[in-house]
């Protein structure tokens, strides 16, 4: 309630609720006591991290869902081509993931690993963990033959994958098979 009279122009968005329950377990003192200012801070923060993803319209996911297709398209050709033959959009997928900031796609110590690289490097790490996603998957993904079954493995295999429950390795692993992805790149395809 506190953010939507905050920022009036966001409001509330259904993902909001993953964000704030993640902020208040990690701020939350020993002895169980909650930090609400630090974590309504921590959202704003967040928040202002990736304009327009939370805001009516969600424009910002829109937007970055584009280029993250583009991402695709650059880092894993073979695959994104598969996957697209399909016609299934991005969107089923990274929408969750931008909203939530995989929250709910990758375990806690995770997320808050990289929520750390985002607070550093800025939503560019969100690209490289999709990205990287994506690599994962790869050789998966171009073995399903259509689009129900490619929409099942999504839902049941970019949830809680077992690989990323090594934080170290797996940011590590995100870093490594990403490759570069320059800020001044994401940031002229996010105004094309």
């Amino acid at each position: 309630m506190a953010f939507c009279l905050y920022r009036p122009e966001t409001g509330y968005c259904q993902g909001l609720n993953f964000l704030v329950g993640t902020l208040l377990i990690a701020t939350q003192l020993p002895d169980g006591e909650l930090r609400s200012e630090e974590c309504f801070w921590l959202l704003v923060s967040l928040i202002d991290m990736v304009p327009g993803y939370h805001a009516t319209g969600m424009k910002g996911i829109e937007r970055d869902c584009r280029v993250l297709e583009s991402y695709f398209n650059k880092k894993v050709p073979e695959t994104w081509k598969h996957f697209s033959s399909f016609r299934l959009p991005v969107q089923l997928f990274a929408v969750k993931w931008f909203i939530c900031l995989f929250v709910d796609t990758l375990p806690f110590h995770t997320v808050l690993h990289v929520w750390d690289a985002l607070f550093y490097e800025g939503p560019k790490v969100l690209f490289r963990v999709a990205v990287y996603q994506m690599i994962s998957h790869q050789d998966a993904i171009r073995t399903l033959d259509n689009e129900c079954k490619l929409a099942t493995y999504l839902k049941e295999n970019f949830t809680w994958d077992p690989r990323a429950w090594d934080d170290y390795r797996y940011m590590k692993d995100v870093y490594r098979k990403t490759g570069k992805m320059p800020r001044e790149h994401l940031e002229r395809m996010r105004r094309e």
